[in-house]
């Protein structure tokens, strides 16, 4: 009777660290591969490489229209991938591993490793930044502030990504003191990183500003004086204030009004302003850089064809073609959010816990409000434009009719020129990108077109191809300097590139350098 006792008490203790072994090897598999995807799809430094260029682009260089089409570019890449392959499917041995590896931490005094929290904790992160980078400065605060509140490590980089930008839609709203303490936050816990670097250049711009307003108001210097040392340190609120307290603006004034307007959400009144300074005729400076803020709005901010097809025509009359030429171009490469697609197609599931289910429910509210605020804004914009009399652009296709034709014999066919060739490149999620050339550099993929170019994660990219067919193939460059061709290229499970139906050795990953036509 002992030895079954002991032969059964060792079998089932056997099973057990047999299994528990296999399901942590599981979970931390399921934990590594997480990592690896979390890395690739957020760009944590990229973005932080973004918010620098949108500082200096705020305090030092406002009317660079290439850098903040490059911005534009780049923050449409960041945190703006689908989630897909973060989707964790814990089984119940996962689960049993994972609670296995949880009592050895809890007595080890380690914080538990909560994947599926991590998971929901990207979806709001990109929740939030697409909020941010649309300038819905409110709803992304809160979010910021919600996470915040729920990230389990203070020194992980959701919390530092978190605080840096926390503090940066504070600033945006007016609530400097607030976003002080967010950005010394940073600083504290995440010291010579780039969050930390960041947040003390955010600080340095406003304490600069502050200090310049002070001296101003000290030694009584003129309303106008001010209203500009104030649109320089991003103070847009204040800007506004002391504008409207002068009995006449000049157009450099009218200009700074109307910036500051658009930077606080006011679109369709910005707007207005832009058009009189496009059309007036006494400063030809002022009017250029208007009409780049109208084909910057009509492109990006709150897009608008009738705007567009105005502020190209203007671009043309004032020298400034290249401008609008240059603006359309890094349109093209700016992508569509996933996370907005992602969130309005996901339905309510018996498996989401009841906290669960209404932070969804929420975030699908705020997603709604947001749209219904764009199209509000849309709606003024397009009585502006209506107002000022601007031709709406309506979309026809040119029919030929066969009567026309075969009653006057001397009607002459149009010859609708080809669009020049350029690479397709399609992504992971299903969106497509037209640009010139591909560029490998490590786990970095930049697709360039023009003078911009947009960083992708290279894991990203699935095919490239040409965007039409006409007989030229897509090289494909080696480190090594050799060449080879075909129609379409295919980024194989492995990351090699093969060609479609085609027996030949598919070229390794490490060794592809670019693609081009």
């Amino acid at each position: 009777m002992k030895k079954f006792f002991f032969f059964s008490l060792f079998f089932i203790l056997f099973f057990f660290f047999a299994l528990a072994s296999q399901s942590i090897v599981s979970v931390k598999l399921q934990e590594l591969r997480f990592g690896i995807l979390r890395d690739q799809l957020m760009n944590y430094e990229l973005s932080s490489q973004t918010l620098r260029e949108r500082l200096k682009q705020m305090f030092l260089s406002k009317d660079d229209y290439m850098s903040e089409v490059k911005v534009n570019i780049l923050e449409s890449g960041i945190m703006n991938s689908e989630t897909e392959g973060l989707d964790l499917k814990m089984s119940w041995q996962d689960r049993f591993g994972l609670y296995v590896i949880n009592s050895v931490r809890f007595l080890n005094f380690k914080p538990a490793l909560e994947l599926e929290e991590q998971q929901k904790t990207i979806i709001r992160l990109q929740f939030a930044f697409y909020m941010e980078r649309t300038r819905k400065y409110p709803i992304a605060s809160k979010k910021y502030q919600e996470l915040e509140d729920s990230i389990t490590s203070s020194l992980s980089d959701e919390m530092a990504f978190t605080l840096l930008h926390h503090g940066y839609c504070l600033v945006m709203m007016g609530e400097r003191e607030k976003a002080f303490l967010k950005l010394t936050k940073a600083i504290d816990l995440f010291p010579g990183t780039h969050y930390a670097e960041n947040a003390s250049l955010l600080i340095s711009f406003l304490e600069d500003g502050e200090k310049k307003k002070e001296e101003l108001k000290s030694k009584k210097k003129s309303p106008e004086e001010l209203a500009y040392s104030l649109f320089q340190s991003g103070d847009y609120e204040e800007t506004l204030k002391t504008l409207e307290s002068l009995p006449n603006l000049t157009k450099d004034q009218s200009y700074i009004k109307a910036r500051a307007m658009e930077e606080l959400g006011k679109t369709s009144n910005a707007v207005k302003e832009y058009i009189q300074l496009v059309k007036q005729k006494q400063n030809k400076e002022v009017a250029i850089r208007a009409n780049r803020r109208l084909l910057l709005i009509g492109n990006f901010y709150q897009e608008n064809k009738s705007l567009v097809a105005f502020s190209k025509e203007e671009a043309n009359k004032l020298g400034d073609s290249k401008a609008a030429e240059n603006i359309e171009e890094g349109k093209s490469l700016v992508l569509k959010p996933v996370i907005i697609e992602k969130v309005l197609k996901a339905e309510t599931t018996s498996n989401l816990s009841e906290e669960d289910t209404k932070e969804l429910n929420q975030i699908k509210e705020n997603i709604r409000e947001s749209l219904e605020d764009s199209k509000l804004e849309t709606t003024k914009l397009a009585a502006v434009v209506s107002e000022e009399k601007i031709p709406l652009v309506i979309e026809s296709k040119e029919v030929t009719s066969p009567v026309l034709e075969k009653s006057n014999p001397l009607v002459v066919k149009k010859t609708i020129p080809q669009d020049p060739l350029k690479l397709k490149v399609k992504l992971r999620d299903g969106r497509e990108v037209v640009c010139d050339e591909v560029k490998i550099e490590g786990n970095l993929a930049t697709l360039q077109l023009g003078s911009f170019g947009l960083n992708l994660p290279y894991d990203l990219v699935v095919s490239v191809q040409v965007s039409a067919e006409r007989g030229t193939a897509v090289k494909l460059l080696t480190s090594s300097g050799e060449k080879s061709e075909s129609n379409r290229w295919i980024q194989n499970s492995s990351g090699d590139w093969t060609k479609p139906k085609s027996k030949e050795e598919p070229v390794v990953r490490g060794e592809v350098k670019s693609f081009r036509l």
